[in-house]
């Protein structure tokens, strides 16, 4: 898979992410159960999975894997490396995020990159929802932790923390649910010009029905990046909630740089 594919995965899940977070919905069970999780981690063997999800394909796509696994366990260096980024790249196109997702953790392992480490993070992201509860969890946990070394690795990356926090804000710990609040708020506190954390801030006032906050924190972010597509588009949203005169050439505006990507 191509650097470019990467890319569109992480922002194609990072989308969905800043999109949707919000209150947490899970039952005091479910809660229970990921409180459980993030305390002592949980593991599971891939390889079951990887056997039985084969049995399910057609043979072109079966052939496709077997080399790419055959050419993964004879090569060394960046040829190897490449070779588990296309068997990512598969997985992840046959629907299959949480093997995508072993893939893109063991390129991460093998680079040490905080660039790959939050790949494979966004990658087990889309696995995160699955009907196989354990599954699921699982990913929940593998994007955690590999956010977390993206951190380590290069901290003064704000996008890592803001994800992490975006996903706590998904997925909060029962022991503290404001978690990702919290996060992005101390960001905000040691970054307050960072247009990142406050579009965050800003989804996430909207999504609690806070539009003054909203427009407060978009019109600074606004005033830092004039032309940045998510601000635009989001404010215009925003002022047009509040019957804002600025509704329409907010919105003609946001269709002007959205039609540029």
């Amino acid at each position: 898979m191509t650097r470019l594919q990467w890319t569109v995965i992480m922002i194609a899940v990072l989308s969905v992410l800043v999109l949707y977070f919000g209150f947490d919905t899970k039952s005091s069970k479910e809660k229970g159960d990921l409180a459980q999780i993030e305390k002592s981690g949980i593991s599971l063997d891939i390889i079951p999975l990887i056997e039985s999800a084969k049995q399910a394909l057609n043979s072109a796509d079966l052939n496709e894997i077997n080399a790419l696994e055959h050419r993964v366990q004879t090569l060394q260096g960046e040829e190897e490396i490449a070779g588990l980024k296309e068997l990512s790249g598969k997985w992840y196109r046959l629907n299959a995020p949480h093997i995508a997702g072993h893939y893109a953790e063991a390129v991460a392992e093998k680079t040490n990159s905080a660039e790959a480490w939050s790949i494979a993070a966004t990658t087990y992201l889309a696995g995160v929802g699955q009907q196989d509860r354990t599954v699921s969890d699982w990913c929940l946990n593998q994007a955690i932790q590999s956010f977390e070394n993206a951190i380590s690795i290069d901290p003064g990356n704000t996008q890592y923390r803001v994800n992490l926090a975006l996903l706590y804000a998904e997925k909060p710990p029962q022991d503290n649910p404001m978690k990702g609040v919290q996060m992005l708020l101390a960001l905000n506190e040691k970054y307050p010009d960072d247009v990142l954390v406050l579009n965050a801030l800003a989804r996430l006032a909207v999504k609690t029905g806070q539009w003054d906050r909203a427009k407060a924190r978009l019109e600074k972010s606004a005033s830092l990046q004039e032309d940045n597509a998510s601000t635009i588009c989001l404010l215009a949203d925003v002022y047009q909630q509040l019957d804002d005169v600025r509704a329409q050439a907010m919105k003609d505006k946001c269709e002007f740089l959205t039609s540029k990507r």
